[in-house]
C-alpha cells in the first residue's frame, strides 16, 4: 500500500502562488474514527494576503477569524460561505504574513464509500458531484471549523494533512481566474487559480 508522506511546514513556507501550484498532485489526507479518507489536490485557489483585496486579511486586516491566517505556514484556515459550506485553506508564507491557499477540490483515492456516505448524493462518472467544489469535499471528508481551524497540518499526530503526491509539469497546468470573487474589484481578474487538466 502506497505510504502518505506528510508535507513539512518548508513546504508552505514558500510563496503563495508556488505553493497554491505546487499542491496540485499532492494529496489531503483525512483521518476519522472509521477510517482514512484520502483525495488528489487537483484544483487551488491561491490568495495573497495584505496585497490582494480577495483575501479576508486584505491591508492586514485582522479580526476573530482571520487572527488563523497570522499563524505559521501550515496552519489550517476554515471559514464559512452563505451560512452553509465550510472552505479548507491553508496557511503560506511565514508567520505574520497573511496568505492562504483554498483547496477547490480533490479527486477521491481512498475511503471513496465513507466520502459518499458523508455526501449522501448521488455521484456521477469519475465521482461527478463527490469532492468537485470547496464546500463539497469538506462535507465529503469531514472537515469542519470546529474540528480543524487553526489546527496544525504539518503535527505528526494530525488528523488532517498533505502528502507528498506526483510532480505536474507545467503542461499539465490550467491558470485562470478564481471564482465567486466580484466584491474584490480589479483583483477578482488576477490569474490565481489553479487545476490540473482533463481532471
Amino acid at each position: 500500500m502506497k505510504e502518505f508522506k506528510l508535507l513539512k511546514r518548508e513546504f508552505f513556507l514558500k510563496d503563495t502562488k508556488t505553493v497554491a501550484r505546487e499542491l496540485l498532485g499532492n494529496y489531503l489526507v483525512r483521518k476519522s474514527s472509521i477510517g482514512t479518507m484520502i483525495g488528489m489536490i487537483i484544483e487551488v485557489e491561491a490568495y495573497l494576503g495584505p496585497n490582494d483585496k480577495a483575501s479576508h486579511s486584505y491591508k492586514y486586516k485582522k479580526t476573530e477569524r482571520t487572527k488563523i491566517m497570522y499563524m505559521k505556514p501550515g496552519t489550517i484556515y476554515i471559514y464559512l460561505i452563505y451560512g452553509l459550506y465550510y472552505c479548507l485553506n491553508v496557511i503560506t508564507e511565514p508567520e505574520g504574513q497573511p496568505c492562504a491557499v483554498l483547496i477547490r477540490q480533490v479527486f477521491p483515492i481512498k475511503g471513496i464509500d465513507l466520502m459518499i456516505e458523508n455526501r449522501n448524493v448521488k455521484i456521477g462518472k469519475n465521482f461527478k458531484n463527490l469532492t468537485d467544489g470547496p464546500g463539497k469535499l469538506c462535507i465529503a471528508l469531514e472537515i469542519t471549523k470546529d474540528n480543524f481551524n487553526g489546527k496544525d497540518s504539518c503535527s505528526s499526530n494530525s488528523k488532517l494533512y498533505f502528502a507528498h503526491g506526483e510532480m505536474i509539469l507545467d503542461e499539465k497546468i490550467i491558470v485562470g481566474k478564481r471564482i465567486g470573487i466580484d466584491y474584490a474589484e480589479e483583483d477578482r481578474d488576477r490569474l490565481l487559480r489553479y487545476s490540473l487538466k482533463d481532471n
